[in-house]
């Protein structure tokens, strides 16, 4: 019986015919396409050896006697086993990626059943002091200031480094996952996003995100039901949030503002008569909200300033 099986060899230069010509004699390029080739060799073997085992256990099942035989007087041939070979080692810097923002630390089983926990994750060494902590207003409002400093790059994780380190008290990964999130609100919510737009956001209309305050938009206070499983479900200072009248009619604002631009996507309509007063824009998408005395809103504007007057929205144009 063979102890392992052995995996094609490739010299020289290695690349496919419709690979660019900057890539083909790429070294490390060569040495990562050789990588996945051997592992796919090995997945086609592994399928192999699978579909063998398959038949030996329907023989052993239909003749137990006789294969029990079989493999005392070792007739019966196993599988063997398959080595897998280690990554390539590349210098990625020499690339312009970052490859601190990747955290590859792994406790042990011992370190886990002893390990501190934080609102319920575990806290190593290896975590920041803001580990696991909801972020505050003040921290989100420079995270939108450094956003404006920093403006969208090839590479998104520069960009992440150097906010975390204007902001001081966030890793770039935790500077990462909140600017996703923080997109994520903000086209739900129908706002200019300052980067590049999120993929694959939500657009369930049968669910409300307005349920409770959100540190995304402070400045607005805008009551915004995060989907983070590890934001709390209350406060800060552990009381629970009262809706009060004021915030009922904050909260019809901007269903109805959702509703229009889940209309906005279907039936577009602009306004190129009409002025917004808090833009000072013509010509802008949706409806006017209007109060039938001159004064009129975009639906953006809408959302940002959150007018207390009555508003109705209206689609058709002048």
């Amino acid at each position: 019986m063979e102890e392992s099986q052995e995996t094609p060899d490739y010299d020289g230069e290695f690349a496919f015919e419709t690979d660019h010509l900057a890539i083909r004699g790429n070294k490390d390029y060569s040495e990562l396409l050789k990588y996945i080739i051997q592992l796919e060799a090995q997945k086609i073997n592994a399928l192999h050896d699978i579909e063998n085992l398959c038949e030996t256990q329907n023989k052993a099942l239909e003749d137990p006697v006789g294969f029990v035989q079989d493999l005392q007087c070792g007739k019966v041939n196993f599988p063997p086993h398959q080595k897998i070979e280690d990554l390539p080692v590349i210098d990625w810097s020499s690339y312009g990626i970052d490859t601190d923002i990747e955290n590859d630390y792994k406790p042990t089983k011992e370190e886990l059943e002893s390990a501190t926990k934080v609102r319920g994750r575990i806290f190593t060494d290896s975590k920041p002091e803001t580990f696991n902590q909801l972020w505050s207003c003040e921290e989100q409002k420079r995270l939108e200031e450094l956003l404006e400093i920093y403006p969208e790059e090839l590479v998104e994780a520069k960009r992440y480094k150097k906010i975390a380190n204007a902001l001081g008290t966030r890793t770039p990964v935790q500077v990462m996952s909140r600017i996703q999130k923080y997109f994520a609100k903000l086209a739900k919510a129908g706002l200019p996003i300052p980067g590049r737009a999120p993929k694959r956001v939500g657009k369930d209309k049968t669910r409300s995100f307005f349920f409770k305050k959100s540190t995304f938009f402070p400045q607005l206070h805008v009551p915004v039901k995060m989907e983070d499983p590890y934001d709390s479900s209350e406060t800060q200072d552990g009381t629970s949030l009262n809706i009060k009248s004021g915030n009922k009619s904050m909260l019809e604002l901007l269903k109805a503002a959702k509703e229009q631009r889940l209309l906005d996507e279907t039936l577009p309509v602009y306004q190129t008569k009409t002025m917004c007063v808090g833009c000072q824009k013509t010509g802008f998408l949706g409806a006017r909200w209007t109060d039938n005395a001159g004064t009129d809103f975009c639906t953006d504007c809408i959302v940002k300033l959150l007018p207390a007057e009555k508003l109705i929205p209206i689609r058709q144009p002048v």
